[in-house]
């Protein structure tokens, strides 16, 4: 699917991803519709900080901008994912800082949202940077079976101070991102080989395609999940 405005266009042109090509700004399972799922449930409004970790371009952080009057900050490690973020509707409305989850330079507990979308859930810096009442929100990937790996996760969440406020399973929307990704690999092969190359495209659509088993075998499972901190 063709990025629509100029600055993702170009972002795609310069990374052989097929993410960017066939996800879009919305780089995570359920796209748009999730990330707004989780922003009527994030409690954000004017005055209260969001931090959109490894956000890629930001769209969660300029979208709650944009709906609730609060104040964002979007991270990633790429500097070419932030400059792209910047330039798109919104962009100047947010923060854009250069960061790895694991090690985010910001204050203790001055965050009142933290996102994670589809990204490294650095359990450590995240506890530290949530203030009191703040919420967290995930869409990532979650055991998917019935001998108890989910309660698991969602304990070692509890254990470290926060409460579970709302759970939405994904499992079937990422069986059905992933299956339409390569879908529209193998489909349009011409195009992607020649834009990525023979090597690279062969690894991702080998990437896609273990997704696609992994999903619809039950081996892997995908969730949102909103936490507040007591």
């Amino acid at each position: 699917m063709p990025a629509a405005h100029p600055a993702l266009q170009r972002l795609a042109d310069d990374y052989a991803a097929w993410w960017i090509d066939l996800l879009g700004e919305h780089n995570h399972v359920g796209g748009a519709e999730t990330t707004r799922w989780l922003l009527e449930r994030s409690e954000l409004g004017p005055g209260r900080l969001m931090l959109d970790a490894g956000g890629f371009v930001g769209a969660a952080a300029r979208l709650a901008v944009a709906q609730t009057g609060c104040r964002a900050i979007a991270t990633d490690l790429n500097p070419d994912f932030l400059r792209a973020g910047r330039q798109l509707p919104g962009g100047s409305a947010v923060q854009w800082v250069a960061a790895d989850n694991r090690r985010l330079p910001f204050r203790d507990a001055s965050m009142h949202s933290i996102w994670a979308l589809d990204t490294e859930l650095a359990y450590h810096e995240f506890n530290r940077l949530a203030a009191p009442g703040a919420t967290l929100c995930l869409c990532c990937e979650a055991p998917n079976d019935a001998r108890g790996g989910l309660d698991a996760f969602i304990d070692d969440w509890q254990q470290a101070g926060w409460q579970l406020a709302a759970h939405r399973p994904l499992s079937a929307e990422a069986a059905h991102t992933w299956r339409t990704a390569e879908a529209e690999l193998v489909r349009r092969r011409p195009y992607f080989e020649a834009r990525y190359g023979t090597r690279t495209y062969l690894a991702q659509l080998d990437l896609v395609a273990y997704l696609v088993q992994a999903y619809e075998r039950g081996e892997q499972g995908h969730a949102l999940f909103v936490f507040r901190r007591l």
